[in-house]
């Protein structure tokens, strides 16, 4: 006869220390333990939604106490009981991570020699610890294993994910054709040359694209576009890798270029950054890698939220934005503040949250960025992206 496993979860703000030791265990029934104040933020019906969702049977314990230690240690050891009657020989585990600190203390005294072990997630060091439980030495922490991919993990963090770029066939086919043009603009950027190029390429797609009255999408009204001069030098190298991509025509020691696409076009002004990032963090091992996410948040179900690139990797969400216009210094601060909040609400308190730049940073730029934990990376790091992924892939950066 199979064991029950039942896991005891103390509900609070941070789903996730909930979330993936359960999603690790895969025990047959979690108990949440909810306080009026939780319930009031309807975080326990996210959570059991989740769980739900992945085949797990959820009950809800309302009204559990989060002060008094006396109150909340007599709830606890009723609901100990109550499993030991009813579950005699169930396995049971206790994540004292979620609640108040005395809910924590409460519940591990009712539990200590009755839970066959009590767990800690510690989310920022992607372990989990445990308590000792009627034992002389404390037991050796579990490494995490991944257990959320990007949808998953926006979900916890109250985002409905609609759908991404990346996972659509046809747009992976088109991007591995313009794989090495993306290489050679991260990999070269660093040239003031082609800084200057990005910025000229930029303004003649602003004359060839126009926007699609009432929506987000773009139409090719002028293909045919001309630099004022023509091009040569790392211009001419960088022509000639949009040229072998498909991207646009062009002939050497002409000025006029045709784009091929509105896709060609938008690739041009700054996806191809987008597709640099995304490629770098995949090939460097990521566990789900996905760009141009677009969802809505729970709370408002109307204003459509786009993220350019995000990877999930050991339960931790990685954050980029991707710039290549020049960001003006009238909006430094509101960039800056925008991308911190989006980020935040989207990670949580785990992470990391960088801003891609492809044009040279002012100094305000790189303080604000630093002041609000952004991580800055302009065209002078921009070859060596991979190293930084790495770096955050072993939990260093």
């Amino acid at each position: 006869m199979t064991t029950m496993k039942i896991h005891i979860a103390l509900v609070s703000a941070q789903i996730l220390a909930n979330l993936i030791p359960i999603l690790m265990e895969r025990p047959d029934r979690v108990l949440l333990m909810v306080t009026p104040e939780m319930a009031a933020r309807r975080l326990e019906r996210r959570l059991e939604k989740l769980l739900k969702e992945k085949g797990i049977g959820v009950k809800l314990c309302l009204d559990a106490p989060d002060s008094g230690l006396r109150e909340i240690k007599a709830y606890a050891d009723t609901l100990a009981d109550q499993l030991i009657e009813e579950q005699a020989d169930a396995d049971i585990v206790l994540n004292a991570t979620g609640g108040t600190k005395l809910m924590s203390f409460g519940f591990v005294e009712a539990f200590r020699g009755i839970a066959s072990h009590i767990l800690y997630t510690d989310t920022a060091h992607r372990r989990i610890e445990y308590l000792p439980n009627a034992q002389a030495s404390l037991p050796e922490p579990t490494p995490m294993g991944n257990v959320l991919d990007v949808p998953l993990y926006l979900a916890a963090q109250g985002f409905r994910f609609r759908r991404a770029a990346s996972d659509e066939d046809s747009w992976r086919e088109a991007v591995s054709q313009r794989k090495a043009t993306c290489k050679f603009f991260g990999k070269h950027i660093a040239d003031p040359y082609l800084q200057n190029f990005v910025g000229a390429m930029n303004r003649l797609v602003d004359r060839a694209l126009d926007n699609i009255p009432g929506t987000y999408e773009d139409r090719l009204v002028a293909p045919d576009q001309a630099f004022e001069t023509v091009p040569f030098g790392i211009w001419a190298q960088a022509l000639g890798e949009l040229v072998n991509a498909g991207l646009i025509t062009w002939q050497d020691g002409s000025p006029e270029v045709t784009f091929a696409s509105v896709e060609a076009a938008r690739f041009v002004r700054g996806g191809w950054l987008e597709e640099y990032a995304w490629h770098t963090v995949k090939d460097a091992g990521a566990f789900d890698t996905r760009l141009g996410v677009e969802g809505v948040w729970a709370d408002t179900r109307k204003t459509i939220n786009e993220f350019d690139v995000l990877a999930c990797h050991i339960n931790q969400l990685l954050f980029i934005e991707c710039k290549t216009p020049r960001i003006s210094s009238t909006n430094e601060n509101e960039i800056v503040y925008k991308i911190d909040s989006l980020s935040q609400d989207a990670r949580g308190l785990f992470g990391a949250t960088w801003l891609l730049s492809a044009r040279k940073p002012t100094d305000v730029l790189i303080e604000r960025s630093r002041q609000a934990g952004v991580r800055l990376i302009g065209p002078d790091e921009l070859a060596h992206l991979r190293e930084w992924v790495l770096e955050w892939l072993a939990g260093r950066g």
